[in-house]
């Protein structure tokens, strides 16, 4: 074989095996922006486990504290509802 035949043929193989290696660095290059994307966006989209259960919590403890109150007032309510009848009888 003709060693410029040779050089050539390495020569196309060495240009092609370069685009291929170029474009997988392109493509990793894009998916690292789109990770930071996601990192950066992450904690406004979504809430992590533990402020999840702290805020449910919290949203518990004051629903309790209102249906205490609510009972304090119900049961006041009954008790002028039973001297009302209570004097009428």
């Amino acid at each position: 074989m003709d060693q410029n035949l040779i050089n050539w043929i390495v020569a196309l193989a060495g240009a092609l095996g370069g685009w291929i290696l170029k474009i997988l660095w392109d493509a990793m290059q894009d998916l690292k922006k789109d990770v930071k994307m996601i990192e950066r966006d992450l904690p406004e989209i979504y809430v992590r486990k533990d402020d999840y259960k702290d805020i449910v919590r919290d949203i518990k403890e004051d629903m309790r504290e209102r249906f205490d109150k609510i009972d304090t007032t119900m049961a006041l309510i009954y008790k002028k509802f039973d001297e009302h009848v209570d004097k009428k009888l």
